[in-house]
């Protein structure tokens, strides 16, 4: 029997001064007919802390390592046909960022907090209105 559960994942915001990374992801992670921009995301692995996830990830996506983490929201996130329980992180990072996954992501850029385009998988639209706020939500 293929018994559907749903997957943790962390979803990281990397936040410097005044500036938010998202990368623009490719073609094949379209969403309702549009290219979106997300934020960095992996599958918490079983026995593994948040913040192993958080510092894997960064590595694997942009060879970066994180200086600080903070969790600052829980996303459930249905797109795609997947179901994911996504824990949203606020996160600093040291390094050159660099695109280590294009089949995934084509750029990784910096927008001010005043003008993040409205493109955003819905996962990533939610944390960051959580950081903006600076209020913890969980969404359903």
């Amino acid at each position: 029997m293929n018994k559907k559960i749903p997957k943790v994942n962390v979803d990281i915001l990397i936040i410097r001064g005044n500036k938010v990374l998202l990368g623009l992801l490719t073609q094949k992670w379209s969403y309702l007919g549009k290219q979106m921009y997300g934020v960095p995301g992996r599958d918490v692995k079983f026995g593994e802390k948040i913040g192993d996830t958080v510092k894997r990830d960064i590595r694997k996506d942009l060879g970066c390592e994180v200086l600080s983490h903070k969790i600052i929201c829980v996303n459930a996130n249905y797109a795609l046909g997947n179901h994911y329980i996504g824990i949203g992180v606020v996160a600093e990072i040291k390094g050159e960022i660099k695109n280590l996954i294009p089949e995934d992501w084509e750029k990784w850029e910096w927008f001010d907090k005043d003008t993040i385009p409205s493109n955003l998988f819905p996962a990533t639209k939610n944390l960051i209105e959580c950081y903006l706020k600076n209020k913890f939500t969980v969404s359903e």
